[in-house]
């Protein structure tokens, strides 16, 4: 006979740093591929939509560069807790590692039903943070699509997800945009056009 306690819990830390992020506590990209699977096949089960939303911190690395990383790392794990403190119960919120976050919006009725979630992480990013007697203002920049309007897979998923999150950047940061997918297919065909036309020149 011998005692099986302590392989069980080696293979659940194990687990654990497979699946979690270990600065935060949470999901990490590994973890995070499952979830959505899981989430897009409950979409199309249910017919409700999911909304996939990419957040980058604004502002980040100068906060690395003045407070040193240490305090970086207090603040991710700060703005963590704040945004998994305004899920419901079937969301999931993974870091995916740097400043980058992901957020799954589940059982959706309608695109403007995950706003008040969007809204409610966007104020809890910009809100003072307070890190060893330092106050620190941040904010956030949001990139969005909605399963199944937009007809991809995980990975291209998180991918338009990211082209919205820069989209929300370049119009002046601290908010959400929302990825079109006609608009895509639309300049994916013009780009694709002019990659036909430069070969023909080519020839």
């Amino acid at each position: 006979f011998s005692g099986i306690s302590q392989q069980k819990t080696h293979e659940a830390e194990l687990a654990r740093i497979a699946n979690y992020d270990l600065r935060t506590g949470l999901p990490n990209r590994r973890l995070l591929t499952d979830r959505l699977s899981q989430a897009m096949a409950r979409a199309q089960r249910d017919g409700k939509l999911l909304a996939v939303a990419y957040l980058d911190l604004d502002g980040f690395k100068p906060i690395n560069d003045v407070h040193g990383h240490a305090i970086g790392d207090l603040l991710l794990v700060e703005i963590g807790q704040r945004l998994k403190r305004g899920l419901r119960g079937d969301d999931t919120l993974a870091r995916l590692g740097g400043d980058e976050f992901v957020l799954l919006l589940s059982d959706l009725d309608n695109p403007q039903a995950c706003v008040a979630s969007l809204e409610r992480a966007l104020d809890a990013v910009r809100a003072p943070a307070s890190i060893h007697n330092k106050v620190l203002n941040i904010s956030a920049s949001i990139g969005v699509t909605l399963y199944p309007g937009d007809a991809a897979d995980g990975d291209s998923l998180l991918r338009h997800a990211d082209q919205a999150m820069y989209a929300a950047k370049q119009a002046g940061k601290n908010r959400y945009y929302l990825f079109d997918p006609e608009r895509d297919r639309e300049l994916e065909g013009h780009r694709a056009h002019l990659r036909r036309l430069g070969d023909a020149l080519a020839a």
